[in-house]
């Protein structure tokens, strides 16, 4: 098992671990007192073989760490001196490119100043064209006999002394066409221009003719102003006059119509006013009779409750009466029978007579009777008039 491992110093601690965790490879019942005290023996007995490995991997890993240090110093010092020889070669080799590099800057720029002082020249020699531009043939003649006469040399040009050539003859070509024009154009104008004048001097004559005419045609409108002027004053004042009578006589038509009306407005008023006052005697008269009317509707009704408690009274009296009055009728039949039956018992085989028996016992009640006649004639007319009077 120890022969696995390269560091003879580790072997002791490396054959332990078999033995710890055949020891200790196991769930500890840390929730009772025996197996946390069982736990916390185990991880000191383990964490012992751990901080003692930790110390002689130290003590091993300190010679190592001190030659690695001695090694980094010595490859610094080294290094150092290594620099010193090459850093002036570097040097040198960098100035040299540096030199080399801004030579062919400056040619460059030598070369691109030239180019641009060639293009420059070229420039001006085409340069004319565009001044010319509605310029007099005077001077356009000027600037063509300066592109004549112009010669280009090789030692101004160079390699583009063919092109310069060639803009030169374009050049002197254009300015050549840009004469003759100029000169054609100013002949039309100077023609042109004559025509004008004459067609000016045409028309200043008949300007001034026409302003005679002008002056002849004011002069007859000032005296037909004036005339109308006259004429105008005394037609506005015969205006005026008949507009002051007009005036006059419709004010006086004014007031008289405003008079006019002012009385038939006092006579409306007197007739409206009357009117009130008869609405408002008619309106009076109305409201006592209705007052009138509802105090002999709020009496009649008086009556009519009066005249109905009373009926019921005499209702209730006759209801009264008629109640002993079938009793008095049944007190009668009882006694009737009796007395018949009593009369029967005394005549034994003898024919009786109801008829007659009831008559006597009706005559021997007369009163009550013409009693009960009496109060129904009393109801009847009661309930009669109490009907007339409601209608």
């Amino acid at each position: 098992m120890t022969e696995q491992f390269k560091i003879t110093e580790y072997n002791e601690t490396a054959a332990a671990i078999a033995v710890l965790r055949e020891k200790y490879g196991t769930v500890f019942d840390v929730t009772t007192a025996k197996g946390m005290i069982a736990a916390r023996e185990a991880r000191a007995d383990v964490r012992g073989y751990r901080t003692s490995l930790e110390k002689v991997r130290k003590e091993l890993k300190a010679p190592a760490l001190e030659r690695s240090r001695l090694i980094d110093e010595e490859a610094k010092r080294i290094t150092a001196e290594l620099l010193a020889i090459e850093e002036p070669i570097d040097q040198q080799i960098k100035d040299e490119e540096a030199r080399k590099e801004a030579e062919k800057a400056a040619k460059a720029r030598a070369e691109s100043a030239r180019l641009a002082g060639i293009a420059a020249k070229v420039s001006a020699i085409r340069h004319p064209v565009s001044l010319v531009v509605n310029q007099p043939a005077a001077i356009i003649s000027a600037e063509l006999e300066k592109a004549q006469a112009l010669e280009l040399s090789e030692a101004e040009f160079q390699e583009f002394l063919p092109d310069a050539q060639e803009v030169l003859e374009e050049t002197r070509k254009d300015l050549q066409a840009a004469l003759n024009a100029r000169l054609l154009y100013e002949a039309e104008q100077a023609r042109i221009k004559a025509e004008q004048e004459a067609e000016a001097a045409r028309i200043q004559a008949e300007r001034e003719e026409l302003a005679k005419l002008r002056e002849a045609e004011a002069a007859r409108q000032a005296e037909q102003a004036r005339i109308e002027t006259e004429a105008r004053k005394a037609e506005q004042a015969r205006l005026q006059a008949e507009r002051e009578a007009q005036e006059a006589e419709l004010k006086a038509q004014r007031e008289a119509m405003e008079a006019e009306l002012k009385a038939q407005r006092e006579e409306q008023q007197r007739q409206e006013q009357a009117t009130r006052q008869i609405r408002e005697a008619e309106e009076a008269r109305l409201k006592a009779e209705r007052e009138e009317q509802a105090r002999k509707d709020e009496e009649i009704r008086q009556q009519q409750a009066a005249e109905a408690a009373r009926l019921k009274a005499e209702q209730e009296v006759m209801e009264r009466q008629r109640a002993e009055l079938e009793a008095k009728q049944r007190q009668i039949e009882e006694a009737a029978q009796k007395a018949q039956a009593a009369k029967f018992k005394k005549r034994g085989n003898t024919k009786i007579d109801p008829l007659a028996d009831l008559k006597q016992a009706l005559n021997a009640n007369a009163e009550t009777a013409k009693a009960l006649d009496e109060a129904y004639q009393r109801g009847f007319q009661a309930g009669l008039n109490s009907t007339q009077q409601a209608a």
